[in-house]
């Protein structure tokens, strides 16, 4: 099988006991972009990625990769650079900054660490089939996961959405902790059996994951 293609980032801040999604790291129109998620910038305890990464602002484009990501990245120098990436399942020669973060760069002294994001092709099914599987209406999926119902009307009948609204459905689908948190939180738009239901089916996918995988817990 030919391996998924690494086309970004997923920064976290892990905790204790929790994982907190700060932002994420795409490659847009020949320039890296880093974009802190609102719940993480408005948060009050909420800490910059680096010093290049004021809480003040939500997006950052650069040329290059930025100091405080390039910082994370092993020398090359190093002697037993080769081996480890090996180690981590990479060419030691590997100069893509999405592989080499999310491989040898994924955690360092910080709290931030680093989850790839593959490129996937979700389509109107996935969308359809996984709003089903928690008993959700469009209007209470809309609720609970703070899209526009129009929107989600629009992307289960095959129509063209932004780069915001793909990176959301990423997460929801591809990690059940981070669409527990957003059911938690916004509990309050579904009854009681309802809520109940969703929780069971996402924390049932949760324990689908691979053993050992770092599942994203919003904190």
């Amino acid at each position: 099988m030919r391996p998924l293609k690494v086309i970004g980032i997923f920064v976290f801040l892990e905790k204790r006991k929790t994982q907190t999604l700060v932002g994420s790291l795409y490659k847009v129109n020949r320039k890296l972009v880093f974009t802190y998620e609102d719940s993480y910038l408005n948060g009050k305890h909420s800490i910059p990625l680096g010093p290049e990464f004021p809480l003040t602002q939500k997006q950052f484009s650069s040329d290059k990769l930025f100091p405080s990501l390039e910082d994370r990245i092993p020398s090359t120098q190093n002697p037993a650079y080769p081996e480890y990436c090996l180690a981590m399942g990479i060419d030691p020669n590997e100069q893509d900054p999405f592989v080499l973060l999310s491989t040898v760069g994924s955690k360092g002294p910080s709290s931030f660490i680093f989850h790839p994001i593959f490129m996937r092709d979700i389509t109107p099914k996935d969308i359809v089939e996984f709003r089903h599987a928690l008993g959700l209406t469009t209007r209470e999926f809309a609720a609970v996961f703070e899209f526009s119902q129009n929107s989600l009307n629009a992307l289960e009948r095959g129509r063209r959405a932004g780069i915001e609204i793909i990176k959301r459905l990423e997460i929801l689908l591809h990690f059940p902790e981070v669409a527990l948190y957003f059911l938690l939180v916004n509990r309050g738009y579904l009854t009681h059996e309802k809520w109940v239901n969703a929780s069971d089916k996402l924390k049932m996918e949760g324990k689908k994951q691979t053993p050992g995988k770092n599942l994203p817990i919003m904190g």
